[in-house]
């Protein structure tokens, strides 16, 4: 049997060197990651992003940002869970003294876990993904036809929130947080050139999503060698991170409809009694304790039958009850399973059990997506939302338009007299943005002649900043943008 070593996954190196020459254990290395974490303004524009509702003037109602805390909480829940229950095993396989790191670690990848999302949400990602295969299909014509070609087409014709994010940790904001850190957050192991495997491969499920993109490669390559992965395999606390995610969402996204007022609670409680009879009754009787999920509904129907001048008591019962059996039911698989969550082989989420704890958060799934995001208000704003991704793109990609030489011109000199559109919106984009493209294509602008897979490599970093600039936005300033240059505000 293969041997756990811990300290082969939990290390401090970064793709960079530290500023800081004094040796620090890894907790204090993951204390500094976390400070970057904070302190970064992508963490800060998540308060602008839509979770599910776009443009939500509401306070209330759950942002990314706060959606994303109340992941952290939850990751913070499983990860102390599983170091208390392997601090009783004679045979854990983990150095305690790491506790405090390993703990952090889990808490700023579920921070981080939707930093590449786009505005207006899956609305956006759409928006990006059709102006790619009409605009930038197009724009690629112009090439030769060959692999590379091939490879770096199919990477832009997938936008992926998480493959945006670790562009966005490592490439844009340029954070240069621990490998460690940056491996945490990686829930998909191709790149979108990579095939979709069946789903009775042994990478279905790491591998249904792209989970990075060519222009990270090299990152990815060195996240691997350094921390003992294997091709197509997790990091094993992606496993604690993605099972935070789905705890805290499912829920939340329940308790926003209700004090929207999408929901009452009498509907929701019907609906989710509905669905669990429903869905209970697809699973083997054998593997699920059939009224699992009414005892908790009928518990918190009674708290708010007697506190019905409010409808917290409902949602605060559910929240408890199903957090705190499914963060014990994450920590129990996490190590049922631990030799393959250590490798990165189990090929599923950690909720996957397909019994009565795995019936309950699809039940949650289920009346969310049929009362929740469907809803007309949700629906409406979500096309508002694609509207406006759309108008952006269409302007901004005025860009691809420019040949090789006039866009060189435009970014040494900030200026190009004969084009004066494109160089008004050249001036618009994020400098951060502008330096991942100059960092990117630095050896190719030094060049006397570029050759076609120059030119190729260029066009590609070149397209990649304007969607970097675009998914960077948040809801609102994306709106107030396309209202400014549509003169429509």
């Amino acid at each position: 049997m293969a041997t756990m070593d811990y300290q082969l996954k939990l290390k401090s190196t970064r793709f960079r060197g530290s500023s800081i020459t004094e040796p620090r254990d890894f907790n204090d290395e993951m204390e500094s990651d976390r400070g970057r974490a904070f302190n970064s303004a992508a963490v800060r524009r998540l308060q602008q992003k839509t979770q599910v509702f776009p443009l939500e003037t509401n306070a209330a109602i759950r942002s990314r940002l706060t959606h994303s805390l109340e992941v952290l909480q939850v990751g913070r829940y499983i990860a102390k869970t599983i170091l208390k229950k392997l601090s009783k095993q004679s045979d854990n396989h983990f150095p305690l003294e790491f506790s405090e790191g390993f703990v952090s670690c889990i808490e700023i990848a579920c921070l981080l876990h939707d930093i590449g999302n786009p505005p207006f949400g899956h609305f956006g990602e759409e928006a990006i993904n059709l102006w790619a295969a009409e605009k930038v299909t197009a724009c690629f014509a112009q090439f030769d036809d060959s692999e590379l070609k091939q490879q770096l087409l199919d990477d832009l014709l997938t936008f992926e929130g998480n493959a945006q994010g670790l562009r966005t940790l490592h490439s844009l904001q340029t954070l240069n947080l621990s490998l460690t850190q940056l491996a945490s957050i990686i829930k998909y192991t191709r790149t979108p050139a990579e095939a979709k495997p069946d789903k009775s491969s042994q990478f279905g499920y790491r591998q249904k999503k792209p989970g990075y993109y060519f222009s990270e490669l090299p990152l990815i390559e060195k996240i691997n060698q350094a921390l003992s992965i294997a091709p197509g395999c997790r990091f094993p606390l992606v496993y604690i991170m993605e099972a935070a995610d789905d705890i805290s969402y499912c829920i939340a996204d329940l308790d926003d409809a209700v004090t929207k007022g999408i929901l009452s609670i009498e509907a929701l409680n019907s609906e989710l009694r509905n669905s669990w009879l429903k869905l209970s009754q697809q699973k083997p009787s054998d593997k699920l304790e059939t009224d699992y999920f009414y005892k908790i509904l009928d518990k918190a129907q009674e708290r708010y039958k007697n506190n019905s001048d409010s409808s917290h008591h409902y949602i605060l019962t559910l929240r408890t009850e199903l957090v705190n059996d499914l963060v014990e039911y994450s920590a129990d698989r996490y190590l049922k399973h631990h030799q393959q969550v250590f490798d990165g082989t189990l090929d599923e989420s950690l909720l996957d059990g397909h019994d009565e704890y795995h019936c309950a958060l699809e039940s949650l799934r289920d009346v969310s997506v049929r009362k929740v995001y469907s809803c007309p208000e949700v629906e409406d704003l979500e096309l508002k939302g694609f509207s406006i991704i759309s108008g952006l793109l269409k302007t901004y990609g005025q860009l691809l338009d420019l040949s090789f030489t006039d866009f060189q011109l435009l970014v040494n000199e900030n200026n190009l007299k004969h084009k004066i559109i494109e160089t008004r919106l050249f001036h618009k984009i994020s400098e951060k943005q502008k330096a991942a493209y100059l960092t990117a294509t630095a050896n190719i602008t030094l060049k006397a002649t570029a050759s076609e897979e120059d030119r190729l490599l260029e066009f590609y970093y070149r397209t990649r900043l304007v969607i970097d600039y675009i998914s960077s936005m948040t809801d609102h300033f994306a709106m107030a943008e396309f209202q400014n240059i549509s003169a429509s505000g």
